[in-house]
């Protein structure tokens, strides 16, 4: 069983021989109950390249004091952390494997290995109101950290120093304990202390080490191609690793907030490729991120699919849907959905997806332009707009064609279409408004939204013909999915005029 919550504190450091300050007063503080001192002793793991630390994750084996365990903490910000506790086991020297599945994102797939042992004799002070009720903990800690070896022996000398940090009690509305926190600044300046300027001890024990995760590289050169495809990535590999968390751990995830995200990735890896090193690398991650656009884009379908396919379109059209096959079609759009979700968790967990990973931290971390990128936007914009263009309208051209097809291939060409308009689409929005030409980005969105619309509304033919066939076989009335169908096959058919006109202009 593991444990989660949200830790929101703030660490002060104290010189020598300083005495703490006097709470009473402050936030809400009417009394304070001071325990007997307690030594914690905790080993921190990473990967030998500092993949945690870097990620701002910390992973630590603590024993003493009341929460003796496995501990995962995701910083979100210098103050406010997402602890998650798993529960101590016997052996010192190994991670337990729920911990590592956990952390298999930000570890990057690799093995773990101790870094820092830290010890600390903490003594806690309760922070109480007038009902007696604590508003917050203060742990006043004598530290002692020391660098280890890949084998757990020390590599430096060990580090000494005295911090205090205030923790508000789990539940207060964050604004309210940043606030509660900012009002005790004066009372610990009074007494010489200030802000910590590092506020993780495990960042303090580290100093000095050198790790490939710990090495960077200046931004590139304002006003190129280069900068904006940096800044871009930047965003986009922040977006994903929060929300590719939440769905690996069992949460209701936002699958097509993720699909925006990895269709972001894929558009600046596809269109902006000379951008990136001519690697084996920089190879399997685009072939990485198309997969992952893949796999996300039929997720957020069927999340949709799950929202919007028992409902019709006009308040006479509902009437005309029985329960049984609302209920259905709900079971079945939420089974499409679920399988779906599953099939996103199992590509994140491949080496493809840790390659693609890679590429994202050595071009956010450690860019390298190259004379391509180095280059002013519009001059990029060109190159792009030569090759995207052509392909673009090929595709389009062959989606809404007048050959003769079965209904899986022109879904399928649909799809492909959908997916280069949209691309293309985010692509130019990389660069900035005066890159691209305006029409030209103009005539790609319209190409881009009526497309989108076509494919949900083939997605959504789809899924009813094959429940309505179920319902069929089990001597169903099937008169509501033929409503429901009547009203996709109108969307179909004139998103498919729309996507013709669109392609004139393209």
């Amino acid at each position: 069983m593991t444990d989660t919550h949200l830790e929101i504190e703030r660490t002060y450091d104290l010189p020598d021989g300083a005495t703490l300050p006097d709470l009473i007063g402050v936030g809400g503080i009417l009394r304070t109950d001071r325990q007997e001192p307690f030594d914690l002793d905790a080993t921190y793991w990473d990967t030998d390249r500092l993949d945690l630390v870097v990620s701002r994750v910390t992973v630590r084996r603590r024993t003493g004091g009341p929460d003796a365990g496995w501990h995962i903490k995701r910083a979100e910000s210098d103050t406010v952390r997402h602890e998650q506790h798993f529960p101590l086991t016997e052996d010192a020297d190994a991670v337990p494997d729920e911990v590592l599945a956990a952390l298999f994102t930000e570890r990057r797939g690799r093995g773990l290995q101790p870094v820092v042992r830290i010890q600390t004799t903490r003594a806690v002070t309760r922070l109480l109101d007038d009902d007696d009720d604590q508003v917050a903990e203060l742990a006043d800690d004598a530290v002692t950290a020391t660098r280890l070896g890949p084998d757990g022996a020390p590599v430096a000398d060990p580090r000494r120093w005295r911090e205090v940090e205030v923790e508000t009690v789990e539940g207060v509305d964050p604004q309210v304990a940043h606030a509660f926190l900012d009002a005790l600044d004066g009372r610990f300046a009074a007494v010489g202390a200030g802000r910590a300027a590092v506020s993780s001890k495990l960042a303090r024990g580290l100093a000095g080490a050198d790790a490939p995760r710990l090495r960077t590289a200046e931004k590139p050169a304002k006003k190129t191609a280069a900068r904006a495809i940096a800044k871009r990535l930047a965003r986009l590999r922040a977006s994903l690793h929060r929300r590719e968390a939440r769905l690996r751990s069992g949460e209701v995830a936002d699958l097509g907030g993720l699909a925006t995200t990895a269709l972001g990735v894929a558009a600046v890896l596809g269109a902006y490729r000379k951008a990136f090193p001519d690697t084996d690398l920089t190879a399997r991650a685009v072939r990485a991120a198309d997969a992952l656009a893949d796999v996300t884009a039929r997720g957020a379908s069927a999340e949709d699919l799950v929202e919007t396919l028992h409902r019709a379109a006009t308040p006479a059209q509902e009437e005309l849907v029985d329960a049984m096959t609302r209920e259905r079609i709900i079971a079945a759009t939420r089974e499409r959905r679920d399988t779906a979700a599953r099939d996103v968790v199992r590509f994140l967990n491949t080496p493809d997806f840790l390659d693609l990973l890679d590429l994202l931290d050595d071009a956010v971390e450690r860019p390298a332009p190259t004379p391509w990128s180095n280059q002013a936007p519009k001059k990029v914009a060109q190159d792009v707009t030569s090759v995207s263009k052509p392909a673009v309208r090929d595709l389009v051209r062959a989606a809404v064609g007048d050959d003769p097809r079965d209904e899986d291939a022109d879904r399928a060409a649909t799809e492909r279409a959908w997916l280069a308009t949209t691309t293309m689409r985010i692509a130019m929005d990389v660069l900035g408004d005066d890159a691209f030409a305006s029409a030209l980005v103009r005539r790609i969105g319209v190409a881009s939204d009526v497309l989108t619309e076509r494919v949900q509304a083939l997605h959504a033919l789809e899924e009813l013909r094959l429940v309505a066939g179920i319902a069929s076989r089990g001597g169903e009335d099937t008169f509501g999915y033929g409503v429901l169908a009547g009203d996709r096959v109108r969307r179909a058919e004139e998103s498919y005029d729309d996507a013709v006109h669109a392609l004139s202009r393209v």
